[in-house]
C-alpha cells in the first residue's frame, strides 16, 4: 500500500513539472509570436530605415593654405552643417524644378565655394544661415553677405555608388578651380558652398564657421569640399 502512495506521489510531481514546462513554452512561444508582428520585434534592432530607405546627406570641408614657395603652410579639416536653405532647394530642384517657393530658380548647381572673414560666434552655426554672416572682425561689417571675401567656381566629380564594394555610397567633390589668393593679412573665418558665383541670387547648401585660418600676403587657399549621400 505504501508503495502504490508512493508511485502515485511520483506520478504527481512527474505530472505537475510537465505542466509548469508547458506553461513556461506556452508564454514564450506567445512572447515571441506577439512580437513578430510589433513595431518592435524581439530580438530586433528597431530600424527608422531599410537599407534601401536609407537618405542622408554628409558634408566635410577640408583646407590647404601654402605660402608663394608652394609649401603647405596649413592643413584644416572639418565637419559642416548643411543648412535649412540647400535642404529645401535641393528637394525642390530635384523633384520639382519648376516650383520656385523654397529657393531662387536658376542657378548652376552647388559648386560656388566662398570665403569669408565674418563669424557667427559658434563652431556649428544655425541651419538657418543663409549667407556668409557679420561678425566682431576688423574689416567687416554690415549684414548678411558683406564679411564675403572672395567666391570662386569649383569642379565638381562624382563617384558613383556601387552597391557590395568599398564604395557604398555617392561622394561628390568640388574643389576651388583655382585657389583664393590674398594680399592682406587676414584670417579665413567661414567658408561657403553656393548655387551661384553672384551674391543676391544665389542659395547656400553648407556652411563652416571657426575656421582660423591666419593667411598672408602671396599665400594661396584651396576648398575641397566633400558631400556623401549614403
Amino acid at each position: 500500500m505504501h508503495k502504490f502512495q508512493a508511485k502515485i506521489t511520483q506520478l504527481m510531481k512527474r505530472t505537475m513539472t510537465i505542466g509548469l514546462l508547458g506553461a513556461v513554452l506556452a508564454v514564450a512561444v506567445g512572447f515571441i509570436s506577439t512580437n513578430a508582428i510589433s513595431a518592435t520585434p524581439f530580438l530586433m534592432a528597431e530600424n527608422e530605415f531599410s537599407p534601401n530607405e536609407s537618405a542622408y546627406m554628409i558634408g566635410h570641408v577640408e583646407y590647404t593654405v601654402r605660402g608663394a614657395d608652394g609649401e603647405i603652410k596649413q592643413y584644416v579639416q572639418a565637419d559642416n552643417v548643411i543648412v535649412d536653405k540647400g535642404k529645401n532647394c535641393t528637394a525642390q530642384k530635384m523633384f520639382n524644378s519648376s516650383d520656385i517657393t523654397h529657393c531662387t530658380p536658376g542657378g548652376d548647381g552647388f559648386n560656388f565655394i566662398a570665403i569669408g572673414n565674418g563669424t557667427t560666434g559658434s563652431a556649428d552655426p544655425p541651419a538657418t544661415a543663409t549667407g556668409l554672416t557679420d561678425g566682431n572682425i576688423v574689416g567687416c561689417a554690415g549684414g548678411i553677405d558683406t564679411c564675403e571675401m572672395d567666391r570662386t567656381v569649383g569642379d565638381v566629380t562624382i563617384i558613383p555608388a556601387v552597391t557590395g564594394t568599398v564604395n557604398p555610397n555617392t561622394v561628390i567633390t568640388i574643389i576651388t578651380r583655382t585657389p583664393f589668393s590674398f594680399t592682406d593679412t587676414t584670417t579665413v573665418e567661414q567658408s561657403g558652398l553656393f548655387d551661384d558665383l553672384s551674391v543676391g541670387v544665389d542659395n547656400m547648401f553648407a556652411l563652416k564657421d571657426q575656421l582660423g585660418i591666419d593667411v598672408t600676403p602671396a599665400d594661396t587657399l584651396a576648398v575641397t569640399w566633400k558631400i556623401t549621400l549614403q
